[in-house]
Formats: structure tokens, C-alpha cells, sequence
């Protein structure tokens, strides 16, 4: 009768546990070798942040946000940036009822020179310095679709009677920023002394809103 045949241990392992000294010192190698390992990593990590130097907490915004949106811990988080990467005026702490004056991309530091004066409301903060708020009325069908952030010419339409003998329709300005839309009308930024004169030629005509488009 043959015999079974029995499945014979790795001389390795079978070795290892005749010469517990062999084993122990193996353990120990291994376990050498992890911690160079672990140090050089360590030490690795302390070069690269002595390499950048200190950092610096500062405000990221988390999405995209516009003009005249209030800057809290709802769309941004303070990350800390190593001090070479933070940008001139960052934000290292968010405003109290800080709002935006212009645009910011999500990923971006908060600086400030993108925020309005405190206090402001949504639609003030949104207005460039120097700048008046003048709401157009407008139709459906009289104007181009608008939103915040478009840029358009104020078109006066004048009656024959009203031109004195002039042109019948002129610019009375040009490039002038939408600050806000709504269902009837749309506010505009223009100049201190072009306000005036919008409200003058409500009376006299018929103002149109011409859509700016980029310069090729």
C-alpha cells in the first residue's frame, strides 16, 4: 500500500521556528527598516514645508460667487496656504456682513479688494465707485434678454416734434453695467451726471436698451 504523501513544510518557515534568535532578529530587521522608512518620509514632509516656509490661513471660496453676495461660512472655507502662494490683501478671517463688489471663482482667495463697503445692501454693493443706480422700465419685446454683469447703451428715441431739428435717437450712454433685472425693469450704474439726464429723457422719448457685445 502506497503511502500518503504529507505536504512538507517550506524550509524556511520550518527553519524559523527550530532558530527563534534567526526569527527574532528577522523581526527586528523588518521593523528597522519601517521606521527608516517612516522617517525618511517624515523628514521628507519637513523639507518641503521648511522649503515653502510658514502659511497662512486664509478665506477660499468654495463655488462660483457674484457681485453683491455676502461672504460666509455657507460658500467659502479658511484653508491654510503656505505664505509664497497667498496673494497680496488675502482675506485671512471672514467679514461681518461683508459683500462681494465683484465676482469670485470658486477655488479662489477672498482678497480684499473684492469686497464692498460694510453695510451695503445686495444691489448698492454691486455698484462700482462713483456710480448711480437708475432703473429702466422696460416691455416684453423691447429689450434684449439681460442679466447682472451685461453691458448696454441707453438709446433715446425722440419725437419729431421734441429733436429741434437734431437727430431723432441718440446714445445718451454707453457700456453702462446691469446692477440687477427684474419682471419690469432694469436697474443700470452710470455716471453721476448721466442720471440726471436719463430722468429727462423719460419725458421727452422712449429709452431702449442695446445689448453690448465683446470687441473682436
Amino acid at each position: 500500500m502506497r503511502r500518503k504523501s504529507v505536504p512538507r513544510r517550506p524550509r524556511v518557515a520550518l527553519a524559523l521556528r527550530r532558530q527563534p534568535r534567526v526569527r527574532t532578529a528577522l523581526v527586528v530587521a523588518v521593523g528597522l527598516v519601517s521606521g527608516v522608512a517612516v522617517a525618511a518620509t517624515v523628514q521628507q514632509a519637513d523639507d518641503t514645508r521648511a522649503a515653502w516656509g510658514q502659511s497662512t490661513v486664509v478665506v477660499v471660496a468654495t463655488r462660483d460667487l457674484a457681485a453683491g453676495e455676502q461672504v460666509d461660512s455657507r460658500n467659502t472655507n479658511l484653508v491654510e496656504h503656505p505664505d509664497p502662494l497667498v496673494p497680496e490683501g488675502a482675506l485671512t478671517a471672514r467679514p461681518i456682513d461683508g459683500r462681494l463688489a465683484e465676482a469670485v471663482y470658486a477655488g479662489e482667495v477672498v482678497r480684499k479688494e473684492r469686497l464692498a463697503g460694510a453695510g451695503l445692501s445686495a444691489l448698492a454693493a454691486r455698484l462700482p465707485a462713483g456710480t448711480r443706480a437708475v432703473a429702466i422700465p422696460v416691455e416684453p419685446g423691447w429689450a434684449p434678454t439681460l442679466a447682472i454683469g451685461d453691458h448696454v447703451d441707453v438709446l433715446v428715441a425722440l419725437p419729431a416734434e421734441a429733436s429741434g431739428g437734431g437727430p431723432p435717437g441718440f446714445a445718451l450712454a454707453t457700456g453702462v453695467v446691469v446692477v440687477d433685472v427684474g419682471d419690469a425693469s432694469v436697474t443700470l450704474a452710470v455716471a453721476p451726471d448721466v442720471a440726471p439726464r436719463i430722468a429727462v429723457a423719460f419725458g421727452q422719448g422712449a429709452i431702449t436698451l442695446a445689448l453690448v457685445g465683446p470687441e473682436r
